[in-house]
């Protein structure tokens, strides 16, 4: 009878063993499943709508061209891997339900409407102007949230067979204000991966700067964090790219061997001059040029990643 109740105790304990198994596990596997979703959210592009442009000055060849520019604006911008871009047809209906303009002549409180309705923080809209042989498109981002530009650009040309040139030229200012940031997961020797792939949009020939964050910048009464300032410590051009990672060669650090695993990049902008920090002893042979350095957005707080996880191979 003794051995019978212990038999039955020993059941009973390994019953109850297996049913906590599940809760014993339970705290490993959600950093886990959080890590992988906080991942995953790093990959989310940023969703833009863009406005018909107006057209203004002497008449154009075709009266749809403010139609035709945006058209061809929202495909340049999808291509570059880096947007989601509202469809053009699905914007069209849904302005004409709320009484809109399909042009970017709206008011402020109108284009915080939009963008609460279509999910989008920014709105590009424009002008197409002709005066003469002189071709101009301006083209504006729009903050919904403050209903206010945020930076404008113009590209012009001497002839309107060259607008299609001038709307590339218009999508690649557009990118530049949208910086891209991430993290380098892997050196070897002058090779380094970046974990920034061809679903954000990189492409070989890409250049990145790698930084290093400095001085946290503080307001003397209300001690709110107002910026963080941030040290140049290298470049690297972009030889290869996959899906989710991309592996460049690194063109100039400072000092030597800065650029480590961990390191922050982000993507430089055409025509920026990098400057690296001086070492002693040694001429300074980059110059900063302030005239290249141009306004971007900061980046939506999903488009910001953590830094790797250190796993001792530096």
């Amino acid at each position: 009878m003794k051995k019978s109740r212990i038999k039955n105790t020993m059941v009973h304990c390994a019953a109850i063993i297996l049913c906590l198994i599940p809760f014993l596990l339970a705290p490993s596997s959600a950093p886990a499943a959080t890590a992988s979703a906080a991942s995953a959210a790093g990959f989310k592009k940023t969703k833009i709508a863009v406005l018909d442009f107006q057209t203004q000055g002497e008449e154009f060849s075709t009266e749809d061209m403010g139609k035709i520019v945006a058209e061809w604006l929202i495909t340049g911008l999808v291509e570059t891997g880096r947007f989601d871009l509202i469809e053009r047809r699905l914007l069209q209906k849904i302005l004409e339900e709320q009484k809109l303009g399909m042009t970017g002549l709206i008011d402020p409180e109108s284009v915080a409407q939009l963008g609460k309705i279509l999910g989008v923080k920014t709105i590009v809209s424009g002008t197409i102007v002709k005066l003469g042989k002189t071709l101009e498109i301006n083209a504006r981002l729009i903050n919904v949230d403050t209903a206010s530009i945020v930076t404008a650009e113009k590209v012009q040309a001497n002839s309107e067979a060259k607008l299609n040139d001038l709307v590339s030229q218009i999508t690649d200012k557009i990118v530049q204000a949208f910086p891209l940031e991430g993290y380098i997961v892997q050196r070897t020797g002058d090779k380094v991966t970046l974990d920034l792939g061809k679903r954000l949009g990189v492409r070989p020939g890409m250049k990145f700067v790698v930084y290093k964050e400095g001085k946290v910048i503080k307001h003397p009464k209300t001690g709110e964090v107002l910026d963080v300032e941030t040290i140049e410590i290298g470049e690297i051009e972009i030889k290869d790219v996959k899906e989710k990672t991309s592996t460049g060669v690194i063109l100039q650090e400072a000092p030597a061997n800065a650029v480590t695993y961990g390191a922050m990049v982000r993507n430089a902008i055409e025509g920026q001059v990098v400057t690296l920090p001086q070492e002693e002893g040694q001429e300074k042979n980059v110059t900063s040029d302030q005239s290249k350095k141009r306004f971007s957005i900061p980046l939506p707080g999903f488009m910001k990643r953590n830094p790797p996880a250190k796993n001792g191979n530096d």
